[in-house]
């Protein structure tokens, strides 16, 4: 997470970054304004701006891969927190969003040369292909998944929840067995949709920030769009 300054100033998993600025860092370097977000967050801007969730207005967007985090829209709007932390409920051991994707790395009959995305990529099709222990790993995944989503869910009471990030390219296998984890927990079950952006959420919810930061100069500075001449 990053603050408004956008200055890491909470803990991250990246040695180095607990304390970082990269916008300062890059500001030496390039002469146009620099914006940093958070993944999650950018992916959520995305999914409403060109994505899954266009329709929607509050919306829990799960980014799903090696590690799990969310972005959070509400009434149409981004939703950071004082600190930037909004979201972050996998922080909470006791969601068990840390160790969720271990089921799948741990699949039994998994090649040993598996890379850790190709050992997820092997149990996901794996899965499609009918074989029992890779159903089984998926289940357990989102199971541990479902913990999480369902404390937003009944937090935020979104519309939709939108799952996306590396892993929604198997949304096919996940969905159907999350839903049924989500329904033991949640009083009203928001629809729940595969990513449509896929990979590319992060960086079109980065254009997004930055049409929005050119918006608000131009604004600012009271130019205005120009407008059809009158016939």
């Amino acid at each position: 997470p990053v603050d408004r300054s956008g200055r890491t100033s909470l803990s991250s998993p990246l040695p180095g970054w607990s304390e970082a600025d990269p916008a300062a860092h890059l500001g030496t370097r390039f002469s146009c304004p620099v914006q940093v977000e958070n993944d999650c967050k950018l992916a959520a801007v995305a999914e409403r701006w060109r994505g899954a969730a266009q329709d929607a207005d509050d919306i829990v967007y799960l980014l799903a891969g090696l590690r799990t985090g969310a972005g959070l829209i509400l009434d149409g709007t981004l939703r950071r927190g004082h600190g930037g932390a909004a979201g972050e409920i996998g922080a909470l051991k006791a969601v068990r969003w840390l160790t969720a994707p271990d089921h799948l790395q741990s699949c039994p009959g998994m090649p040993a040369t598996a890379a850790e995305g190709e050992a997820a990529a092997w149990v996901f099709q794996a899965a499609r292909d009918g074989d029992r222990d890779a159903r089984t790993a998926v289940r357990r995944y989102t199971r541990d998944l479902a913990v999480g989503v369902a404390a937003l869910v009944l937090a935020l009471d979104p519309q939709v929840v939108v799952y996306g990030g590396g892993f929604s390219r198997s949304a096919d296998v996940v969905l159907g067995p999350l839903h049924r984890e989500l329904t033991k927990h949640c009083l009203r079950m928001p629809e729940l949709r595969a990513s449509t952006l896929g990979d590319e959420s992060v960086a079109l919810g980065a254009v997004r920030l930055a049409l929005d930061e050119v918006d608000s100069r131009l604004l600012s500075d009271g130019l205005a769009a120009p407008t059809a001449p009158r016939r």
